[in-house]
């Protein structure tokens, strides 16, 4: 590599976007992955890094397959990148007091359920509020999106229930409730009284093992005893309601996700006693961090839940419990 540079070339040559490509490089591990983040091309990324490399003299990154980690040198620089992002992110912030909410962006992550059935309705009506505003939404599971929050790349989460952080700030929003459904004419359809150990002979469609219905099933099944039968893992709870439509199983999934599929008859709400199991949702946002006015208004916007009523919901509007 080329001797590294004096101090007025660094001013010079160094960029913030090298800085930032580095930093979103070392924080996924990946190129790939930050190419993805960055919506770059993967060679766009791999040559920002690589100047930044030659301009300082050192190498930043070990190349190690497709995952990478920092050297020596990357570590460093890495902590004083961070400083200097976050400083720039602040100064953001307070040009976005200054204007307001007219203009600005607004970054949201967002559990499975939440982010498909409850939250794009809200933000349909916070953007019909102040078109000017660029929002995104970004599903992924809890840990995550929470994991993004706290790398200051989204402004805040929905997540329930939320993995408890010192540095997240945790917001009661809104409770949901998990219901037992099976398909259209099941023997069990009608029966009441039914326990989860009545269950132990019927297939059990679920999600993955990290999802917060899977957790609570299981939870409410070890609490009565009971041993239930996984017939199959589904990632979505689009999926999940398709199986059972077609009899491969019982599933426990929200109501907000199902609620058009009750309704019109297509699955059927099994009586089964400790259930419906409610849970809650939160909004969770750097503890620390000085939220910009736009972020502060969509906490507010979403904590008074008459949006939610307004936009047509199937599911029960309920208060967050304490």
């Amino acid at each position: 590599m080329p001797r590294p540079p004096t101090q007025l070339d660094l001013d010079r040559a160094v960029t913030l976007r090298q800085l930032r490509t580095f930093k979103t490089v070392a924080d996924l591990t990946s190129f790939s992955l930050a190419a993805r983040r960055l919506k770059l091309s993967q060679p766009s990324v791999s040559y920002q890094v690589k100047e930044l490399e030659e301009t300082l003299g050192l190498p930043l990154l070990d190349r190690l397959g497709k995952r990478v980690q920092l050297t020596e040198a990357g570590s460093l620089l890495y902590s004083y990148a961070r400083r200097m992002l976050d400083v720039l992110d602040e100064a953001t912030v307070a040009i976005e007091e200054m204007r307001g909410i007219q203009r600005g962006t607004l970054r949201v992550g967002a559990s499975t359920t939440v982010g498909i059935y409850i939250l794009p309705a809200a933000l349909g009506a916070f953007k019909k509020l102040h078109p000017g505003l660029v929002i995104s939404l970004e599903i992924g599971t809890r840990a995550r999106v929470q994991e993004q929050v706290l790398r200051n790349e989204l402004d805040l989460a929905v997540v329930g229930p939320a993995l408890k952080d010192p540095e997240l700030a945790i917001i009661p929003f809104l409770s949901d409730e998990l219901v037992l459904v099976a398909p259209a004419g099941h023997a069990l359809a009608h029966k009441r009284g039914l326990s989860l150990k009545d269950l132990e002979a019927e297939p059990f469609v679920m999600r993955e093992a990290a999802s917060g219905s899977r957790w609570s099933l299981e939870k409410a099944a070890r609490k009565e005893g009971a041993k239930l039968s996984v017939a199959m893992e589904l990632g979505s709870n689009g999926a999940i309601k398709h199986a059972v439509e077609s009899g491969l199983g019982l599933a426990v999934i929200s109501r907000y996700a199902c609620a058009l599929e009750v309704s019109s008859g297509r699955l059927v709400e099994l009586h089964v006693s400790g259930f419906p199991i409610r849970r809650d949702w939160h909004i969770v946002h750097l503890r620390k961090r000085k939220l910009p006015a736009s972020v502060r208004a969509f906490i507010e916007f979403l904590q008074d839940t008459s949006w939610l009523s307004r936009n047509g919901s199937r599911g029960r509007v309920r208060p967050p419990t304490d």
